[in-house]
């Protein structure tokens, strides 16, 4: 089982890699999804672990499944 920490990680990472695959600024992402760049910026660096709706709303903002976010190992 993966801790809380390491689950936090991966959510950060992933989020930041589509983010950057898809070519998109922070801002941008926040302006989509209607939220603080700080707020991502933090859950980039994963300082914060959002919430099942924050995930949704960034995942929409990606143009992406919520299940692109999870980790896929258990």
């Amino acid at each position: 089982m993966l801790s809380k920490t390491k689950f936090t990680e991966i959510i950060g990472n992933n989020v930041k890699k589509i983010r950057t695959e898809k070519g998109l600024s922070q801002e941008e992402v926040c302006v989509r999804g209607g939220f603080y760049r700080s707020y991502l910026n933090l859950v980039e660096k994963a300082k914060r672990m959002p919430s099942s709706y924050s995930l949704y709303k960034i995942a929409k903002a990606l143009n992406v499944p919520v299940d692109d976010l999870y980790p896929t190992t258990v």
